[in-house]
């Protein structure tokens, strides 16, 4: 039984060690490249905000927009028990 559980052991332990070894490289080439990314790729460049939709405007809403508004709240508020 001793043999067994020493064979079981040794076993575990190749194996975890298989793993993180394998972890361990895998953490490497993901900074590795991550690094060569950052390198040679160019940034992102953030697009240009859009100043002609009106729904980006912080202006106030039209007095008809704001009556639609109410009346659908309204209608809302009368129709629950």
């Amino acid at each position: 039984m001793t043999a067994l559980l020493s064979q079981g052991l040794e076993l575990m332990l190749l194996g975890m060690g298989v793993v993180m070894t394998f972890l361990l490289i895998l953490v490497g080439v993901m900074v590795t490249m991550a690094a060569l990314i950052n390198r040679f790729a160019p940034a992102a460049t953030a697009p240009p905000a859009a100043t002609d939709n009106p729904a980006c405007s912080a202006e106030q809403p039209s007095p008809q927009v704001l009556a639609a508004i109410q009346a659908a709240i309204r209608q809302h508020r009368a129709t629950r028990p």
